[in-house]
C-alpha cells in the first residue's frame, strides 16, 4: 500500500521558501559560474529552467544526486570552492528555479500577427484603434508584462467574448502550443510606447491561494486530493503546465466548457485580479511538493544500492556512515538535496575507496527511498531477507 507523504516546506522552515532569496543563493553559491538560467549564464552545465528532468523538487533532487559525481568532478577541475547549503537557502534555491522555469521563452510577433488574424481577434479588437468595435482594444491589456496579470485578464474576459462569440455565430478560438505568448509578443509590438509600462505583483501566497480557492468556489466545481466538488477534475492529481503562456491557453480553452458547468450548477464564474490568480497558482503548484512513495520498495532499495553497506537503521548500531534513525530533520526532497550535497564529497571518496558505485536514483525511487527512511524515523522497519542475501556491494 502506497503511503503518502506530504512534503509542507512552510513547515519545515517556519516560513515559505522565497524565490527572490534563492535568486541571491544562486549566484552568491556559485551556480552561475556552471549553469544558466532562461539562457542567461554560462554553459559549463545545463541550463537548468530547460533540462526536462528538473520539473519538481523530487525530479530536482534526483537529477542533482545522480548527477553529484560529475558535478563536483568539473567543479574540481575548475578550482572552484564547493559551496555548503543550509536547509533554508536550498529550499529558496528551488524555489527560484521553480519560479524561473514558469517563465515563457519570448514570443515570435510575426507568428502572433498570423494567430490574432486566424483567430478572428482582429474582427472584434482593435489595437492603437485599428481593427474591431465589438470588444476592448488590445493596447490596454500590452502593460501587463507580469504574465500571470495577462492571465487574470484574459480569464476575465472569456464570458463577455463568448456571449459576444454566440451573437455572431462564430466558434471559441482554441490556443495551442506557444500561440498565446506569441499573441501576446504581437500585441506588444503593435501597442509601441504604450507597452512600456510596468504591473507589479507581491510575492504568491500558497496559503492565501488555498483560502481564495474555497472562497472563489473554486471547490464546489474542482475536488484536492479527493475533497471537493466532483465536477470538474481533481486539481491534485493534473499535472499543470509548467510555463504560464501554456496555462493561459489551458484556462482559456476550458472557459467555455466551465462556463457552462458552472452556470448549470448556479456557481458564479470566478472573476480573478492577478494577485489573486498569482496566490491561486501557487497554491496548485504547492500540489506538486506532495509526493508519495512505497516504505517496502523503498527498503529493497536501500539495499540494492548499497546504502545498508555503510549506513545503519537500527537504533544505536554502529556504521561507517551516519546511523540513519538519529537524523532529526523531516525528510523531503529539499532536505535530502541538501544533505547529500554537503554529506556528498565524504562519502564519494569513502565509496570510491572501497570500489562502491554511487548511487543513482530515478524520481519514483528517491520517493521510495525518502519515504522508508522517513519511516524510520518513527519506528524500525526490517528490510527483507532476500534483498540482502547477496551482502554489500
Amino acid at each position: 500500500m502506497l503511503l503518502a507523504a506530504a512534503v509542507w516546506l512552510p513547515v519545515a522552515l517556519g516560513r515559505a521558501p522565497d524565490p527572490k532569496a534563492g535568486m541571491m543563493v544562486f549566484r552568491e553559491k556559485g551556480c552561475a559560474r556552471c549553469h544558466s538560467v532562461l539562457g542567461e549564464g554560462e554553459k559549463l552545465g545545463p541550463d537548468l529552467t530547460r533540462a526536462p528532468s528538473t520539473s519538481s523538487p523530487l525530479e530536482l533532487a534526483a537529477a542533482m544526486w545522480s548527477h553529484a559525481p560529475q558535478m563536483w568532478q568539473r567543479m574540481q577541475q575548475e578550482r572552484f570552492q564547493l559551496p555548503a547549503f543550509s536547509l533554508e537557502e536550498m529550499a529558496d534555491l528551488f524555489s527560484f528555479l521553480a519560479m524561473a522555469r514558469s517563465f515563457d521563452e519570448p514570443g515570435n510577433a510575426e507568428t502572433g500577427r498570423e494567430v490574432f488574424q486566424s483567430k478572428g481577434c482582429a474582427e472584434c479588437h482593435a489595437i492603437r484603434g485599428q481593427g474591431g468595435r465589438v470588444g476592448p482594444d488590445l493596447a490596454a491589456v500590452a502593460s501587463l508584462r507580469n504574465p500571470v496579470a495577462w492571465v487574470a485578464a484574459i480569464w476575465n474576459h472569456a464570458p463577455g467574448m463568448l456571449r459576444a462569440l454566440r451573437e455572431k455565430g462564430r466558434e471559441f478560438p482554441q490556443f495551442q502550443g506557444a500561440e498565446m505568448v506569441d499573441l501576446q509578443s504581437y500585441i506588444r509590438l503593435r501597442a509601441g510606447g504604450l507597452a512600456q509600462d510596468r504591473s507589479y505583483l507581491r510575492p504568491a501566497s500558497a496559503d492565501q491561494g488555498a483560502a481564495l480557492f474555497q472562497t472563489k468556489q473554486c471547490g464546489r466545481c474542482h475536488s484536492v486530493g479527493g475533497r471537493g466538488g466532483k465536477i470538474g477534475p481533481d486539481l491534485s492529481r493534473v499535472v499543470l503546465p509548467r510555463r504560464y503562456g501554456e496555462i493561459a491557453a489551458l484556462m482559456w480553452n476550458h472557459a467555455p466548457q466551465m462556463n457552462r458547468q458552472a452556470a448549470a450548477a448556479s456557481i458564479p464564474y470566478p472573476r480573478l485580479e492577478a494577485q489573486e490568480l498569482a496566490g491561486i497558482l501557487a497554491y496548485l503548484d504547492s500540489l506538486s511538493m506532495r509526493w508519495e512513495g512505497n516504505p517496502a520498495d523503498g527498503a529493497k532499495l536501500f539495499a540494492t544500492k548499497g546504502c545498508v553497506g555503510c549506513h545503519a537503521i537500527t537504533p544505536g548500531e554502529k556504521s561507517p556512515g551516519p546511523n540513519l534513525t538519529a537524523l532529526k530533520q523531516e525528510l523531503n526532497p529539499v532536505s535530502v538535496a541538501t544533505i547529500m550535497w554537503n554529506h556528498g564529497p565524504r562519502m564519494l571518496q569513502r565509496m570510491e575507496s572501497s570500489s562502491i558505485p554511487w548511487p543513482v536514483f530515478s524520481n519514483r525511487e528517491l520517493a521510495d527511498t525518502i519515504t522508508f527512511l522517513e519511516r524510520l524515523q518513527r519506528r524500525p522497519f526490517q528490510i527483507p531477507p532476500s534483498t540482502t542475501s547477496g551482502g554489500t556491494p
